[in-house]
């Protein structure tokens, strides 16, 4: 066996605290191993010289679409957090239903209507009662006149939720039209969070491109029997949108396509009524520069920006990342702000969106789709 270069990783999970940013309280990362020798934490610094334009508020005001918070958030202290970073309006899709929506409207919605805007989630645990449909239509009639603005649909239904038979509750199964149709009646966007990177629906092994991540966390991975395939799920999430013409689906993190932008835009100029967020998939979008700023100039009507995280939030803040993403021609600099790469040992490059496309992007579509402009 040839043993003059050696290559491994090492990974130890249990003892990553949540949110730690201290490489010293880690064993965590890469190690490389080059004849006897060894590195840890292997995490060499680029010799690379290039400008970088770091970026703190956008340059226009964002509405952050795909927000997840707690009744434990300040909304005084998220307030002051969005104006510091440019943000005018945030999405908060951890609504829910039942009394937990009611908090969740009582303390954000109606704080300031105009810059917190929750979403509602169907109750789908009681699909087998008989009257589920007409349920379903009540509650999100409900929601909306409490001030809910639109529904959040989990990655959970297709993947995991099953009715009384057992069965994998399908993305398109009947049962479910009323919600969408419902949705697309009071113009309510319908967000949507299908399947998942491509990586998790694959082996975990030395070819994935998300091993240490998956690692990381083992319950992302969707891989095996027991799971329905990755193209069966945006399948079946495509045929809701084509059945349901008149209601805005907005797909989460790039509708989970980012690795392949040609079909996501042949998609989308399929489905008229389908738009995207950009919410967690800045590592995806990034190492692919050409390709996305064409992705996003030809679909600037219908991309919404988004983090996956919420303004103040303490742990791997993406705000700043992002608007240099958007607005900058930075080339080669990381994705994330915390001590290890999350989803793939990679940089990401600036795009340098026109200021007509960034608009749109940061809070013109966004506006149109939620209906943002009535609190100008």
């Amino acid at each position: 066996m040839n043993r003059k270069v050696l290559a491994g990783l090492l990974l130890c999970v249990s003892v990553v605290p949540v949110g730690c940013t201290d490489l010293a309280k880690r064993d965590i990362g890469v190690m490389v191993y080059v004849g006897h020798e060894q590195v840890k934490n292997y995490r060499p610094k680029p010799a690379l010289v290039s400008e970088a334009h770091p970026v703190a508020t956008a340059k226009f005001p964002a509405v952050d679409v795909h927000c997840h918070w707690n009744l434990d958030v300040d909304p005084s202290q998220m307030l002051q957090a969005m104006d510091d970073r440019g943000v005018k309006a945030v999405v908060n899709l951890s609504g829910g239903h039942g009394g937990a929506l009611d908090k969740m409207l009582a303390k954000f919605h109606r704080f300031a209507p105009g810059r917190f805007v929750i979403f509602c989630t169907p109750d789908f645990s009681r699909i087998d009662e008989p009257d589920f449909a007409k349920k379903m239509v009540k509650f999100i009639e409900a929601a909306r006149a409490k001030g809910a603005a639109g529904v959040k649909i989990y990655k959970s239904l297709g993947l995991r939720i099953k009715d009384e038979s057992g069965r994998i509750v399908p993305i398109d199964d009947p049962r479910l039209d009323p919600i969408w149709a419902t949705a697309g009646r009071l113009n309510m966007p319908v967000l949507i969070h299908t399947a998942d990177p491509v990586a998790f629906f694959q082996p975990v092994d030395r070819f994935n491109e998300r091993w240490m991540q998956l690692k990381r966390h083992p319950n992302w991975s969707f891989y095996g029997p027991q799971f329905p395939a990755r193209d069966e799920l945006l399948a079946q999430r495509n045929r809701v949108i084509e059945r349901h013409p008149n209601t805005n689906f907005i797909g989460a993190h790039v509708g989970n396509s980012a690795e392949d932008l040609a079909a996501l835009s042949a998609l989308m100029h399929r489905f008229s009524n389908l738009y995207v967020d950009i919410s967690g998939r800045v590592a995806e979008l990034g190492r692919q520069p050409y390709s996305a700023r064409r992705f996003f100039i030809r679909h600037q009507d219908r991309i919404v920006f988004g983090t996956d995280r919420y303004p103040g939030r303490p742990q791997q803040p993406r705000y700043r990342i992002y608007y240099r993403f958007l607005e900058t021609s930075d080339e080669y600099f990381d994705y994330y702000d915390h001590a290890f790469a999350p989803a793939g040992e990679w940089k990401v490059y600036g795009i340098y969106l026109p200021d007509a496309v960034l608009q749109k992007v940061y809070h013109s579509n966004a506006d149109r789709i939620l209906g943002l402009d009535v609190y100008k």
